[in-house]
């Protein structure tokens, strides 16, 4: 699949292409999040309209379904929150519009399960978390069980709440063949240990549920474990550095010599060196 995005926000024009995994690294403020929800609204209008848009391309035979963008993992302890307040708001006609990515997710976290909970990613993420996140519907609310132990959401870390998000998501099928998901700084609250047991699990999920993966990142971590990963598994995997010029950002595609984006992540450590050096920064 391409993505051909244009004059949205700072970003001028980029192309993306998205066969198994896209990654996208660069500072804060150089469009990384504007890619991430641009390809969101357009694979939904691509599927609702009657594939009505030059902005998606897809191969032959290639399979698409509905994305999902998740962002920051706190959305798990606000679920109950944003869930009614968006109904509530809906019910009563009430100008308090949020956002497309973040009501569709919650949408797709309160649907029943499906798959059996011995399915191995399940219990691969089981394993890492040391429990499982679950929607309650007799309390309208999302827990995570620990043995028999039963904590809110916002009682556990946000490492929890971000791998949690996938064993609901797997369970419930939102997850499925041709579903385009997208990462937002998945990396943010995450041990350097768990970024490389979530950079495996992404390539992972590509392999065994041939879904597509967009992730933006500035994680050296993540992303070298991805590039790892992904070439381990043969993985079809492009890499982007966003960077911004004035007030403009470009995405220039790094695949074949991604040393431009540790050269850019690890700067203000090489930075840091020089000041305890005494040398100017």
């Amino acid at each position: 699949m391409d993505f051909h995005i244009k004059n949205k926000g700072m970003i001028k024009e980029a192309l993306i292409q998205l066969e198994g995994l896209a990654v996208i690294a660069g500072e804060n403020d150089t469009g990384k999040s504007t890619v991430g929800k641009a390809l969101f609204k357009e694979v939904r209008n691509y599927l609702e309209n009657n594939k009505n848009t030059e902005n998606i391309t897809l191969n032959p035979n290639e399979a698409l379904n509905f994305p999902i963008f998740i962002e920051t993992p706190d959305l798990l302890a606000k679920f109950n929150y944003i869930k009614n307040t968006n109904l509530l708001a809906n019910q009563s006609q009430l100008n308090f519009p949020l956002p497309i990515e973040v009501t569709d997710l919650i949408l797709r976290l309160s649907q029943k399960p499906i798959k059996n909970k011995n399915t191995r990613l399940f219990q691969r993420i089981k394993n890492i978390i040391e429990g499982e996140i679950y929607y309650d519907f007799a309390k309208d609310d999302i827990f995570y069980k620990k043995g028999n132990l039963r904590l809110e959401m916002y009682q556990t870390s946000n490492g929890i709440k971000m791998f949690g998000f996938f064993q609901m998501l797997i369970l419930n099928e939102s997850l499925k063949q041709g579903t385009v998901l997208i990462l937002d700084e998945p990396e943010v609250h995450l041990h350097p240990k768990w970024q490389l047991l979530l950079a495996e699990f992404i390539i992972i999920l590509i392999q065994e549920l041939k879904i597509k993966v967009l992730v933006t990142s500035h994680s050296p971590y993540v992303i070298d474990a991805l590039k790892y990963y992904a070439d381990q598994a043969k993985i079809a995997c492009r890499f982007y550095l966003a960077e911004k010029q004035d007030q403009a950002a470009f995405i220039y595609d790094v695949t074949r010599d991604v040393s431009p984006i540790f050269e850019k992540l690890t700067e203000p450590l090489a930075q840091l060196r020089r000041m305890k050096l005494g040398l100017t920064p």
